[in-house]
């Protein structure tokens, strides 16, 4: 059974354009993820979440312009060894910078 026929029609889980990145090697910058990331199409924004002293919490949200760029993070990167840790990449709801909790 296809995602399609347990969802509805009217469900369409292809269109996404937000990531939730976990398991984030504290070691990554900010612009390395950046730059692993903008290979699969323009990034509208990324928020990395951080700890009271600036240090990584070791997750992050990337928001892309197109459905088919966050798509096909998803399929590469979800499971790939970054740093020292594998990357759980997963898709999400747009989140904005203050709708996590610290």
């Amino acid at each position: 059974m296809s995602n399609q026929d347990r969802h509805g029609p009217s469900s369409r889980p292809s269109q996404f354009t937000s990531l939730y990145l976990a398991n984030l090697d504290p070691q990554v910058s900010d612009e390395a993820m950046i730059q692993i990331f903008s290979g699969f199409g323009k990034i509208i924004r990324s928020v990395r979440a951080k700890d009271f002293r600036g240090e990584s919490r070791g997750f992050a949200f990337i928001e892309f312009e197109s459905s088919d760029s966050a798509e096909q993070a998803v399929e590469h990167m979800d499971g790939r060894l970054i740093g020292q840790r594998i990357l759980c990449v997963e898709r999400t709801p747009k989140v904005d910078e203050g709708d996590y909790i610290y």
